[in-house]
């Protein structure tokens, strides 16, 4: 009965675990996140432990089995046992009971876990796209400021994250430093920079982005590019709005627009 007070202690952790594997799987529409993956470790390490000792209570009482087999054919055969084997043999039925419940237990186990890596690998996989999203998506953002940066040319903000080829200097180290500002940037940090702070930079130049200024379409009349006229003065009142919030005082002259 060693077997079930193993199993008394044990069974608690593997619920536990069960649980786990229901609320964090995919299916059930619940992601479990950084902690779910945590705990979803801990309790494959649980599971490895017992495992373990179930494998061993299995291979302890197959041999057992093995042995009281060994004494049946010897009855059979009318060799006479002394009464320690006999003993052992009357527990025979036992054996065989807790030898069964041992490996359903095992595969249990065994499923369980199997149960616990899939619902680990989809988490991972899930949280590696939703970075890889997150990552897209400041890039596009990092693509957008450098369209509103290159409109703004003459800028000394622009020249910082954009300077002139310094041959003088090493690629690597001379864009170092505009990669800082352009970080600041798309952090929208709350450090001076230019007579003005990052943060109130970018405000600036997501109000551009938001105003749609630079979403119009242009028609083709005669083969020449015309801008839709009836768009111009709604464009102008936004930009008149984004100017009046404007930090930095050089970029209303600044703004060229094709």
């Amino acid at each position: 009965m060693e077997l079930k007070a193993v199993w008394n202690l044990r069974m608690p952790s593997a619920m536990n675990a069960n649980r786990t594997v229901q609320s964090a799987s995919p299916e059930m529409g619940s992601a479990p996140g950084l902690l779910g993956n945590f705990a979803l470790g801990g309790q494959s390490e649980v599971l490895k432990q017992v495992l373990c000792v179930i494998d061993k209570k299995v291979r302890n009482m197959e041999k057992k089995k093995s042995r009281l087999d060994d004494y049946q054919v010897r009855k059979k055969k009318g060799e006479r046992l002394n009464q320690d084997q006999l003993d052992a043999l009357s527990k025979y039925q036992e054996v065989m009971n807790n030898l069964e419940f041992a490996r359903e237990l095992q595969k249990t186990f065994i499923a369980l876990g199997q149960d616990i890596q899939k619902v680990v690998k989809k988490s991972a996989r899930r949280e590696q796209l939703q970075r890889e999203e997150a990552e897209q998506r400041r890039l596009k953002t990092v693509l957008e400021l450098q369209f509103l940066l290159d409109r703004l040319g003459d800028d000394t903000f622009y020249k910082l994250v954009g300077p002139d080829r310094d041959q003088n200097i090493r690629l690597a180290d001379q864009y170092e430093e505009a990669s800082v500002h352009l970080w600041d940037l798309l952090e929208g940090k709350d450090k001076a920079v230019v007579g003005t702070t990052y943060k109130a930079l970018k405000d600036t130049l997501d109000h551009i982005l938001l105003s749609g200024y630079f979403d119009r379409v242009s028609s083709h009349q005669n083969g020449v590019c015309v801008e839709e006229e009836e768009e111009e003065p709604a464009v102008a009142a936004e930009l008149s709005e984004v100017e009046e919030q404007t930090v930095d005082p050089g970029l209303d002259h600044c703004l060229r627009v094709d």
